[in-house]
């Protein structure tokens, strides 16, 4: 399941919105009208049209258009947009979507199932619009929405696998993992800031990350934290079979950004490179706080990939590794590991093996 979900995160999200609405909509009906015929109530005036069959139609309707407008339809919108502009435009096609799904679907219902006619299938669905029923699924579907969301956004915020061991309370207790991390830095980032002005350059730097971002599920990366202009990147060395990964990744990134010159002359007039250092060892992950929680992760590892990170302008190197991944990179031919220095880093005792990496042209 993970795996799907870092090789097809847009296409996992599509699937989990029109199941969760599926299965969220049958489960309406049943809480709503399981065992009604038992109280001698009138079924039929409440459920005429709308049984469990139409349930199912009508959550994969609400599922596939709010897909669509998650996924086509809102990222249409400008994207200096105030934020309270961009809720109401998504709960005004949420409660369209919702509100057509049903009336579709009671009406078609109306249709085949009872063979009434076309006046009074829409007179039966009009009523059934207006109804307290429809007003609690309405309800009811709203908040589901919401919750599936909020999952949503939490997952792409922390990662759905971070997401997956969060809920099942894997981190409330320090635990121990192996994993590899690499500090990717903006380089002339105060220059760039000066010239841009501090909202341009917000907007330019969350460009550059979404460029980052688009390649992370190829790469098996998770994002663990953005820190100012630097992305921190992180993968579990126990799942990682591929070591390489993160050098390629960075090399990926570059490219990218090459491609999209042109875009970011443009809109910035500045073209967007960077730099990285990669480390890894075992690390301690957990949660911290109480009323705002966050996974963080401690040790020696972050603080090396941090010094080395420092080292890259001094060095004039592009990517800076250390002697955790020598034997990963050495092994694959498509990549030059080569050694630069012993180095006594920052608030370190012992030297540290410092080795620059590069992409090798076939």
């Amino acid at each position: 399941m993970k795996t799907l979900i870092k090789q097809f995160p847009k296409q996992v999200d599509v699937g989990l919105l029109i199941m969760g609405f599926t299965l969220g909509a049958n489960f309406f009906v049943f809480l709503k009208l399981g065992g009604i015929q038992d109280l001698g109530i009138d079924f039929s005036s409440l459920s005429e049209g709308f049984h469990w069959s139409n349930a199912t139609i009508a959550g994969l309707m609400i599922g596939i258009s709010l897909s669509v407008m998650e996924f086509k339809v809102l990222p249409l919108l400008p994207a200096r947009l105030p934020c309270y502009l961009v809720v109401l435009a998504r709960i005004t096609l949420f409660s369209l979507s919702i509100v057509l799904s049903a009336a579709l679907v009671h009406t078609l219902a109306d249709l085949l199932y009872y063979g009434d006619s076309f006046a009074q299938s829409l007179s039966k669905t009009r009523q059934f619009i207006f109804s307290t029923f429809f007003l609690t699924l309405f309800i009811y579907l709203m908040l589901l929405g919401m919750s599936l969301n909020f999952l949503r956004a939490v997952g792409n915020r922390f990662g759905h696998g971070i997401l997956i061991n969060y809920l099942l309370g894997k981190y409330k207790e320090p635990v121990e993992e192996n994993r590899i991390f690499m500090f990717i830095d903006l380089n002339g980032s105060t220059k760039i800031a000066e010239k841009l002005g501090h909202t341009k350059y917000s907007r330019f730097l969350n460009k550059c990350f979404i460029d980052l971002s688009s390649l992370l599920p190829k790469y098996d990366a998770e994002i663990y934290q953005y820190v100012g202009d630097e992305a921190v990147v992180t993968w579990n060395m126990n799942r990682l079979k591929d070591h390489t990964k993160p050098a390629f990744l960075f090399f990926a990134f570059e490219r990218l950004l090459q491609r999209n010159e042109k875009d970011y002359l443009g809109k910035f007039g500045v073209p967007p490179t960077f730099k990285a250092s990669i480390n890894a060892g075992p690390v301690i992950v957990t949660e911290l706080g109480i009323r705002r929680k966050e996974l963080a992760y401690h040790g020696d590892v972050l603080n090396t990939a941090s010094r080395v990170l420092e080292l890259c302008n001094k060095l004039k190197k592009r990517l800076l590794t250390t002697s955790t991944l020598f034997d990963a990179f050495k092994k694959d031919q498509s990549l030059s590991i080569n050694f630069v220095s012993d180095l006594v880093l920052r608030g370190k005792n012992d030297k540290t093996a410092v080795y620059g990496v590069e992409m090798v042209m076939p």
